[in-house]
């Protein structure tokens, strides 16, 4: 370590500080000779206690937030969450998250950063799950944080920041988009006409309610043409091949037609592979020109075609999954047949998403209290004088099967 005052040109009277230490060398011009000195001595001090920034880069005891954002994903969020979980967090981080909150300390990041943030994404028109999307990118950041002993134990600053933001309520839900029967007809006529190799696909999307990386994963294995039923097992997406998002297996049963015309696509394919000189069809059901799964991103590009071409007015192809919903409610199909179908993960999460869909209840259902016992015990049809007058035992019936008290499993 050495630290001395001289001129650089002799007689000048403008004097330098010359450093050397560990290695390096560094002068800075001063000044006076005076002025000189007091700056040595004041850096020799600071050598001396290994103090100096101008020599050594610290490393930042204080991580920034986007270190520690990158740093989850990487560690926990792609170990543990689906692959389009893993991009969407990404996306949020990127677009929303690190640009306001990146670059600085996680240590410093207050509720009130985070509000604010939210607060701005709610100002813009961002939907609520997107927001949530962000806050639960926040709050697993600062979680991966405490765990790393960066962050003391309850000091996760995006908790219970959802509130008071101005955002929409949970239960509020925008009106679901659906096609008329009429729609349907044209889409699939047309799909039929223009991209035959498409319309199966588009029809188990009708017919069945699958989601369409459900569908795209399937393969002819999953098909049991003497049960009349699919099984659904994966989902393809963003060239993954993945669990269903509930990671349970289901059975959705096919109807005549769906059946019918997978039937004439299989033998057709058996055709196309004898010619070809293999031994048996491609196993994906749905396959590009390289044998692979059909791409989300290509089926949607097909599925604006069609709609365009058929004059229906543009909805996404999720939207088929609302209408079978829908059409399979309108006509008092049990709501446990329904939700069974869907693949969702309860009766109540069919009832939050389609209950509004229900038919109207017979307002004279309510007249069976006017028959009660009087001992205030509902008696049995038999139990009537006159049976043939009790009219409305069979709505009430009728509205137990639809509440899926009594299911049945009726055949679409």
């Amino acid at each position: 370590m050495g630290v001395s005052v001289r001129e650089k040109i002799k007689g000048s009277g403008v004097f330098w500080v010359f450093i050397s230490h560990k290695g390096i060398r560094k002068s800075q011009k001063v000044g006076p000779k005076d002025q000189a000195e007091t700056i040595a001595d004041i850096v020799r001090g600071e050598l001396a206690k290994e103090k100096l920034g101008i020599l050594e880069i610290k490393s930042d005891p204080k991580p920034k937030f986007k270190d520690i954002a990158d740093q989850w994903l990487e560690l926990v969020v792609k170990g543990k969450c689906r692959i389009t979980t893993y991009n969407r967090y990404r996306s949020m981080l990127r677009m929303y998250v690190n640009p306001v909150l990146g670059r600085y300390p996680v240590t410093e990041i207050s509720r009130s950063d985070v509000k604010k943030l939210l607060r701005t994404m709610v100002k813009n028109g961002l939907s609520r799950s997107s927001i949530e999307a962000a806050k639960n990118c926040i709050s697993g950041a600062c979680e991966f944080a405490i765990d790393e002993d960066i962050l003391p134990v309850d000091a996760n600053p995006a908790r219970g920041a959802m509130k008071n933001i101005g955002c929409a309520k949970k239960n509020e839900r925008k009106e679901i988009e659906i096609f008329s029967w009429r729609e349907v007809e044209l889409i699939l006529d047309c799909a039929q006409k223009y991209k035959p190799n498409y319309f199966y696909l588009f029809l188990i999307l009708f017919r069945t309610g699958m989601r369409l990386g459900e569908s795209l994963a399937l393969q002819w294995e999953d098909v049991d043409f003497h049960s009349g039923v699919i099984l659904v097992r994966k989902s393809w997406r963003n060239s993954v091949m993945s669990a269903t998002k509930t990671g349970k297996n289901r059975q959705v049963d096919m109807s005549n037609q769906l059946s019918e015309e997978l039937f004439h696509l299989k033998m057709r394919r058996k055709r196309e592979a004898i010619r070809k000189g293999l031994s048996r069809p491609v196993e994906a059901v749905f396959h590009d020109r390289n044998n692979g799964h059909l791409s989300q991103n290509s089926v949607r590009n097909v599925w604006k075609k069609v709609l365009d071409k058929s004059g229906v007015g543009y909805r996404k192809v999720h939207t088929t999954r609302h209408t079978f919903a829908s059409m399979m409610l309108s006509t008092n199909v049990p709501l446990s047949y329904v939700s069974k179908m869907l693949g969702h993960s309860s009766i109540q999460m069919t009832v939050d998403i389609y209950g509004h869909l229900l038919p109207d209840r017979d307002r004279s259902a309510v007249n069976i209290l006017d028959n009660l016992g009087a001992n205030s015990t509902p008696m049995a049809p038999a139990e009537k004088e006159n049976p043939a007058t009790y009219e409305d035992y069979g709505v009430i019936q009728n509205l137990v099967a639809m509440q899926g008290l009594e299911p049945r499993t009726p055949r679409i």
